[in-house]
Order: C-alpha cells, then sequence, then structure tokens
C-alpha cells in the first residue's frame, strides 16, 4: 500500500481525543466546510475533514458511484491509520456515508451521524432546478443563487465566500454525476446490512431536503435511528449553525452510545 501524507489526501487533521470524527461534506462543499464545526470540536476529539473526489482539491474519481466513493474513503482512512471512527456526513456526504455503512469494510466504524442527509431513495428536485445547476455551475451568480437558496440564516462574509468558491471549483463531471446519477441512486434495499446506530440531525425549515422527506425517506427507513431537530435554520447548517451543530454532534458522541 502507498503511504500518502494528509496534505497529499487533501484532507484536514486538528485536535485529539477518541473516537476520531470524520468529515464528509455536502455536495458543492469541501473540507473547509466543516471548519467552523471542527473549531468547537477539536479540542475533545480527533477530526478528520475529507475533500470528496471531484471536490476542493482533490482530484476526481475515475468513475464516480457510490461504491467508488466509499472505497476511497476505506483507503483513505486505512492509509491515515483512522481506528474507530464516526462518519459525519452532510447532504450528499449523508448518503456516501449510509453506502459505506451497508458495505461493512470500516473495521471499527462505530457510528454514522447524518446531517440534513440525502435520502438513501432519491433525493428530490425539480426538474428546472436540476438544469439551472447543470447550466454552468462555475458562475458566481449561479453559486451565489444555490447558497442563497439554500439557507435560512445570513451567512457572514467568509462562510458566503467559501460556500461560493467550492460551488465554482468542483469538477465537471463529478457535479454532472451526482445530479443526473448519484442523487437518484437509490440504496434504500441495502439498509438493512447496517451494524451501527446512526443519528440524524435535520433543519425544520430545511428548503433543499424537507423534514418530511427526511422523516419518510431517512428515519422511516431506518427505525433504530434518533433524530434531533434544529430550528430556524437551512440546509447548509455547518456554515449556518455550527456551534448549535457541533453541540448536539458532541451530546451524541459523548452520551455513552459511542465508545
Amino acid at each position: 500500500m502507498v503511504n500518502h501524507s494528509i496534505s497529499d489526501l487533501s484532507a484536514t487533521s486538528q485536535g485529539s481525543g477518541k473516537p476520531t470524527l470524520v468529515f464528509l461534506h455536502y455536495f458543492s462543499g469541501a473540507a473547509a466546510s466543516w471548519q467552523w464545526v471542527i473549531d468547537q470540536l477539536k479540542s475533545d476529539f480527533q477530526c478528520i475533514a475529507l475533500d470528496l473526489p471531484g471536490f476542493g482539491d482533490a482530484p476526481p474519481l475515475a468513475e464516480p458511484s457510490l461504491k467508488n466513493y466509499s472505497a476511497f474513503i476505506r483507503d483513505t482512512l486505512t492509509q491515515l491509520e483512522v481506528e474507530q471512527p464516526v462518519l459525519v456526513g452532510h447532504s450528499m456526504g449523508g448518503k456516501i456515508a449510509l453506502q459505506i455503512a451497508t458495505d461493512l469494510e470500516i473495521d471499527g466504524l462505530e457510528r454514522v451521524i447524518l446531517v440534513a442527509p440525502s435520502p438513501p431513495t432519491q433525493e428530490p428536485m425539480p426538474k428546472d432546478e436540476r438544469d439551472r445547476l447543470l447550466s454552468n455551475h462555475q458562475s458566481p451568480d449561479v453559486a451565489t443563487t444555490t447558497v442563497n437558496s439554500a439557507t435560512q440564516k445570513p451567512l457572514s462574509d467568509d462562510r458566503q465566500a467559501l460556500a461560493i468558491r467550492t460551488h465554482t471549483e468542483a469538477e465537471d463531471r463529478t457535479w454532472r454525476w451526482w445530479l443526473l446519477d448519484g442523487m437518484n441512486h437509490s440504496i434504500a434495499d441495502r439498509l438493512g446490512q447496517i451494524e451501527v446506530p446512526v443519528s440524524v440531525i435535520a433543519a425544520s425549515d430545511d428548503p433543499v431536503i424537507p423534514l418530511d422527506i427526511i422523516k419518510s425517506d431517512v428515519m422511516a427507513l431506518l427505525p433504530n435511528a434518533e433524530l434531533t431537530q434544529l430550528l430556524d435554520v437551512g440546509h447548509l447548517i455547518p456554515l449556518e449553525a455550527p456551534k448549535q451543530l457541533a453541540q448536539s454532534i458532541r451530546q451524541m458522541v459523548s452520551s455513552g452510545q459511542v465508545s
């Protein structure tokens, strides 16, 4: 196996402590999207945030698929010698985290925490919105519209700038794969294979993945999962309410449900 430094893997690692929290970002995000959440958690946990292939500084996969993202993350955690990770997946990252949990290939996986997850069925998106996102995602105007329509709370200048930048820098083929295939690829029939606890954090006012979709297409398919609802926040929870999100994650990890 080839050894890589964490910089080679387009990842950031901060803090120390057990378990290791592994953060998987949303569609059009990057590892840096988690920085404000990690600032709240790094005093107690090792926090690793990954640029998923095709986003941030990570080269795209040769063949993007949920299975290949799962394999990429498995190999990355093996190279980083991460033991007993907790996966924290936001939106697209949440669906990928569920794929990982169904694959049963990460030794010692302790828990999966889903943040406003793309459902394991098919993520609802109006055709005109999909067409808009397919038109020219590298346009700052398109990115600004996307960010503003996904949030309920105004973002600070630095968070807004980051969200727009990561949107415009995403690799085009990966971008199209998610919109045309990944978000529509159902893994619902595989959820019975999950052997670890699953927790879900969702926003009651999410304009992208409404709470009723979370209840019908996530919670109903994961009968043992626990749901935490956040109020007055939109879809980009790590950018809109990082302290509140970090508090929820800390409670889940520190409640005694994770060793």
